[in-house]
């Protein structure tokens, strides 16, 4: 055993025939000697000769010195012999003659017992006491060594941590080795050990070195420093150290990833992509190094590496294939993270593998009870955002989620209920429950939570005025530093859930204000959108919008041209070079409008009382061939539209829109079939040849449905109505229903009576805009026969006498004027 070129078999050899006789001295030798000499490198675990040396050490443990339990302890563990009862009895002997211990013994024992996996906090606890205050004897490769090794056993000894960064610094780490550097960083990192000054020195110390460091080492640096970060380690002053220590590491790394194994290529990119480094060159060689040797990836380091890529937005089609590829055969081996993680990555980087989701379905399914919160609502949000339909996996995370929603946090919240909302699946119990948990905890929500858990529900339509209520006070306070697409997003919202917000739309109309030259086309559009669906007045806003959105209609989507005008119109905001700008803008890309586009834009520009010819020629054109495309509400939609601006140039189209909209009248609420009521009056006057029964047959019903939309006054109009008898305006009715259900408000009795009872009279409406709409109106009832004058608001002066000295009755004037 003296002879230094012994072997490990040569070694257990000599003990299987002598062993009997060995000391105390003898056995820790030949333990030392034989992990030395290479045990590791044999399977050695159930090594029956190994197990009886380790027996053998453990029965003569009380003979054994310092030197002696330190070199045992480190030899089983180096050869990785599992020997649970000798290191039970090495972990009493220590704790025991702890200070007999020198600084070497102390760190090999406990980097002995991490590296075994043997818990053991007791001899962690007496090791601590006993090292804390001798670590100026210690050399760098133990400082690093105890560092690593509490570290790795997940022992909270921030005092021992503390001693170990100051003894370090002191030191100026111009003693440590580039192992010794990388182990010491990668365990305060592991540790979550904040020190700062540590780490700026050893940011300051390895750039210079770098070429002395082995593959494991460049890797285990650069994740040590992106997790110090990502925990929040990182004081401004020492930003820029980090920079160029990654900036070194990714010179550096490139030429030697030949020598990387796979841990080491996954490890790196996952820190540039967490620390946020750009480092092309670096990312395209690791994706070439890793796609050449997919095969020999574990489980976690697929994850990883897919994750980093597609945090680091870095596209990698071959390596992403690569992993597509393999993954699937070995899924199970993956933990529930990692199965989450490759989700969450090839949705995120928008690579299609419907294989590998398909897998990670049915796996995840199965496992659910596995997964942490971030997991479920990573695999969720995954699937929603690939558009993958996953129902048993979307059940099942519905199923599992409520009991749980107090571990999620409130990014986790919020994602699932994203997640849920995207994919169309309905959980009324999950989101219910999802709106108890967040409306008691909405003071941790950020901004995205906030807002993407607004257009969840939302979206999901699941009543929630409760969850509306403190999404709206949390915001409020904070619109300021909310970015366009969270406040865009939050108005969306509130408008689509029919939540009345006023003070919330001020705000962000306020904060939209000076933003909006940062807005995009769908920004622009979809707050126009969400105020007009509000009802919030804001004529400012949308004269903005209009002026920022006439520069950009080329960059603006189908839905987007769609969305804005539609908005113009229902707010009643007169925007005529938008539309013009809107019809130019949409006749280049028309075949690319889906129905409900076509649809709501001709309602838009029909109700804004753009007639637009060469546009709705245009849209006509597209829309005869594709009506069986469009459901009943674009239908009548459509037909009012057209009839609206007069159509009279396509008898057949109109026609075929007509009967293709009452096709399905049934599924058709009170306002559509109003619209078809007014759309078959215009197809009756225009052309009556083509009247036929399919028509007829539904006049009665149409006709009821209007007369229930128009029957009762508006407050406005009963205030016009005193304000008339008082200024002794001839006498009148508030409104008169032709037998075609067209209601004339304020009809004059004198003029009633001068004329047939179905004959033409005088009446009055007043105004502030004379939209598409009432101008269709008014054209049907001309075209009918009657006689119709309309007098403004602003012409107040023209109705009141001078003799009217009723101050009262002026006041109240003054207020029904614009």
């Amino acid at each position: 055993m003296t002879d230094r070129g012994a072997t490990p078999e040569t070694i257990l050899s000599l003990f299987a025939v002598r062993g009997d006789v060995f000391s105390a001295r003898n056995l820790a030798t030949a333990a030392h000697r034989f992990a030395k000499s290479g045990g590791g490198r044999r399977n050695s675990k159930y090594d029956r000769r190994a197990m009886a040396l380790a027996d053998a050490c453990r029965r003569k443990i009380k003979e054994f010195d310092a030197q002696n339990l330190a070199n045992t302890a480190w030899a089983f563990a180096k050869a990785g012999v599992e020997a649970p009862r000798l290191f039970e009895a090495i972990s009493e002997a220590v704790a025991e003659r702890v200070v007999e211990f020198n600084p070497q013994e102390l760190a090999n024992t406990s980097w002995a017992f991490a590296k075994a996996g043997i818990e053991a906090p007791r001899l962690f606890a007496v090791i601590a006491g006993a090292a804390s205050s001798r670590l100026g004897e210690f050399n760098p490769q133990n400082l690093s060594n105890a560092a690593w090794a509490f570290a790795k056993a997940g022992i909270d000894s921030p005092r021992l941590f503390a001693a170990i960064a100051d003894a370090a610094i002191s030191r100026r780490l111009k003693e440590f080795n580039p192992q010794d550097l990388a182990n010491t960083a990668w365990a305060f990192a592991t540790a979550g050990v904040e020190a700062p000054r540590l780490f700026k020195a050893i940011a300051e110390a390895a750039p210079s070195r770098l070429g002395e460091f082995k593959p494991q080492e460049l890797a285990n640096t650069a994740w040590a420093f992106a997790t110090n970060a990502a925990a929040g380690g990182v004081e401004a002053q020492q930003q820029q150290q980090q920079q160029q220590l990654f900036a070194a590491i990714a010179e550096a790394a490139p030429s030697r990833l030949g020598e990387f194994n796979p841990q080491n290529l996954a490890n790196t990119v996952w820190a540039f992509a967490t620390a946020g480094v750009e480092a092309p060159q670096l990312f395209e060689a690791i994706a070439g190094a890793a796609s050449s040797r997919i095969g020999e990836f574990n489980p976690q380091e697929f994850s990883n590496t897919a994750w980093a890529f597609a945090t680091a937005g870095f596209e990698a089609p071959r390596l992403f294939a690569n992993i597509a590829r393999a993954a699937p055969s070995r899924l199970g081996e993956f933990n529930p993270q990692a199965i989450a993680n490759t989700a969450w990555a090839f949705a995120k980087a928008g690579v299609e593998a419907p294989r590998l989701f398909a897998v990670i379905a049915g796996a995840a399914s199965s496992r659910l009870g596995e997964f942490n919160p971030q997991a479920l609502a990573n695999t969720a949000w995954a699937f929603a955002t690939k558009g993958i339909e996953a129902p048993e996996l979307f059940a099942a995370i519905a199923g599992t989620a409520p009991s749980r929603l107090d571990e999620f946090s409130p990014q986790n919240l919020a994602n699932t209920a994203w997640a849920f909302a995207t994919a169309r699946v309905e959980a009324p119990q999950l989101f219910n429950a999802i709106a108890g948990v967040a409306t008691s905890r909405i003071g941790e929500f950020n901004q995205q939570a906030l807002t993407n858990t607004a257009w969840a529900f939302a979206t999901a339509r699941v009543d929630a005025p409760q969850l509306f209520e403190v999404i709206g006070r949390a915001a409020g306070s904070q619109l300021g530093e909310y970015h366009p697409q969270a406040l865009v997003n939050l108005a969306w919202a509130f408008a689509k859930a029919g939540i009345e917000a006023p003070r919330l739309f001020a705000a962000i109309q306020a904060a939209a204000w000076s933003q909006l030259g940062e807005f995009n086309p769908q920004d622009l559009a979809n707050t126009a959108w969400a105020f007009a669906k509000a009802g919030v007045d804001t004529p400012r806003l949308f004269e903005a919008i209009a002026g920022a959105a006439a520069r950009r209609l080329d960059e603006f989507s189908p839905q987007n041209l769609a969305n804005t005008a539609w908005a113009f119109s229902t707010a009643g905001i007169e925007a005529p070079e938008l539309f013009d700008a809107i019809a130019i803008a949409a006749l280049s890309a028309l075949g690319k409008f889906n129905p409900q586009d076509l649809a709501n834009t001709a309602w838009a520009f029909a109700t804004a009382g753009n007639a637009a010819p060469e546009f709705f020629s245009a849209i006509a054109g597209l829309a005869s061939s594709r009506l069986s495309d469009y459901n009943p509400q674009d239908l009548s939609n459509t037909a009012w539209a057209f009839a609206s601006i007069d159509w009279k140039r396509d008898p057949d189209f109109f026609v075929d829109l007509v009967h293709s909209a009452l096709a399905d009248v049934d599924v058709l609420d009170d306002r559509h079939l109003s619209q078809l009521h007014l759309a078959s009056l215009h197809f009756r006057i225009e052309w009556p040849d083509r009247w036929d029964s399919q028509l007829s047959e539904h006049q009665q019903m149409l006709l009821a449905a209007y007369r229930r939309q128009n029957l009762t006054p508006s407050h406005l109009q009963r205030d016009v109505a005193i304000a008339l008898d008082r200024v002794g305006w001839t006498p009148h009715v508030f409104e008169h229903v032709t037998k075609e259900g067209l209601s004339l408000d304020m009809a004059r009795l004198d003029a009633m009576r001068a004329v047939e009872v179905d004959g033409p009279y005088h009446y009055f409406k007043g105004t502030r805009v004379e939209n598409g709409a009432t101008r269709f109106k008014s054209r049907l009832l001309k075209r009918l026969g009657w006689d119709v004058t309309r007098v403004p608001f602003f012409d107040w002066d023209a109705l009141v006498s001078e003799r009217d000295q009723d101050s009262y009755l002026r006041a109240r004037l003054q207020i029904l004027a614009p």
